[in-house]
């Protein structure tokens, strides 16, 4: 079975996708005869190429793999089906033909992992659901309890009533007694119930706390680096912004780019560039200690920080701590010939601004500092990779 010009590209995939699923090894018998000067084979590739790079860039934490190496095995594939590099090497030297591929391996690679996902996320529905009926279970056992009490204590009340109004006095005392002897032994178990309730649904409410505050934090989380991710960034620059408004504390934005990422790509593989942009999360963790800062992964390679309390001066003295530091740092690749570097770009917030122009500041200064470490600019024998926002014009 081949691929025909006059198929649609949807076909054509639709084709390829049943084939591999059925288990066939011979990638040769695929719908093959893919050629770069077939433009419909292009788009197809680059299609499917974005379709794997768009799964491989937000997976999730599963009990027995974390996202990051789920992304990485993905990228792997993605690599071997766009340019035939082998899944087990980085060495993209070496490649096969589009018909050697192994394509039916892709396919259960990312149906393992869709499988796993679904499964995973299942498991932590199920968790959460049952916490919730054993808050609903404990909340009904303790209205069943005052029920129970109330029917019992109105029995002994009417026993009272009674022998107040009856013509023996005599037994009026003994009766009496006796009544509320069991009035107060049931209020006593019914108090007593009641507290082993609460700390039953205490319980069940703190884990349900603690599953629910994890799930929110792996959802603000890069999964690579561990820091914040681009929706915890938007979320803290607009919540510094409205403290901004008042107070008039000083806050500051770093825009942090890491140096030559594409170079370490291309000539030592993609391990060592997510090496390299782990590198570069550790040292702005080693260097922004305080709790009030904000560090997040913006987008590939290119970090933000933001600084509660801190003006212009103080952040150019922690950016160029930074800077020592991603020097010092062990270098992700033994073969790269040159240590890591980054451009940074700092701009202080100003009155009326908002997050898009305070970041627009920011991101013109790191490309400034970008720009003169190319050209060489240097200071105490060292690229500075450090420029600063001029302050933004008046509309």
């Amino acid at each position: 079975m081949f691929f025909r010009k006059k198929q649609s590209a949807i076909g054509v995939a639709a084709a390829a996708a049943a084939d591999a699923t059925a288990g066939a090894r011979d990638t040769k018998a695929l719908p093959g005869d893919l050629r770069a000067s077939d433009p419909e084979s292009t788009i197809l590739l680059d299609t499917l190429g974005a379709v794997i790079s768009g799964i491989a860039h937000h997976p999730i934490d599963l009990p027995h793999r974390s996202a990051e190496e789920s992304t990485r095995e993905l990228m792997a594939w993605h690599r071997h089906a766009m340019l035939g590099v082998p899944t087990h090497t980085d060495d993209e030297s070496k490649s096969v033909g589009i018909g050697d591929r192994d394509w039916a391996g892709l396919v259960r690679a990312v149906t393992n992992l869709q499988r796993d996902e679904q499964g995973s996320v299942a498991n932590l529905v199920a968790e959460l659901r049952a916490a919730l009926w054993t808050c609903v279970s404990a909340v009904h056992e303790a209205v069943q309890i005052d029920d129970f009490a109330d029917s019992r204590t109105g029995s002994h009340l009417a026993i009272v009533k009674r022998a107040m109004t009856g013509t023996q006095i005599g037994s009026l005392k003994d009766e009496v007694l006796s009544a509320l002897t069991e009035i107060d032994r049931t209020l006593k178990e019914r108090r007593a119930e009641q507290q082993r309730q609460y700390r039953t649904l205490a319980s069940s409410l703190d884990s349900l706390g603690r599953q629910l505050e994890e799930a929110k934090k792996e959802s603000a989380t890069d999964p690579l680096t561990g820091v914040g991710n681009r929706k915890h960034f938007d979320l803290m620059a607009r919540r510094a912004i409205q403290m901004f408004s008042l107070g008039r504390s000083p806050v500051t934005l770093l825009m942090i780019d890491l140096n030559k990422l594409k170079i370490i790509n291309d000539s030592y593989g993609h391990t060592a560039g997510d090496a390299a942009i782990v590198t570069l999360a550790q040292a702005l963790k080693l260097v922004f200690l305080r709790q009030s800062d904000v560090v997040c992964r913006y987008g590939g390679d290119e970090f933000a920080v933001i600084l509660n309390n801190c003006d212009m001066v103080v952040a150019q003295t922690l950016s160029k701590r930074l800077l020592e530091q991603v020097r010092a740092l062990p270098s992700p690749s033994p073969a790269m010939e040159f240590a890591l570097g980054a451009s940074i770009g700092i701009a202080q917030l100003e009155a009326g601004e908002d997050v898009a122009h305070w970041v627009e500041r920011a991101d013109q200064a790191m490309y400034q500092a970008k720009e003169k470490a190319v050209a060489g600019v240097m200071i105490a024998g060292a690229s500075t990779g450090l420029a600063a926002a001029t302050q933004r014009r008046s509309a």
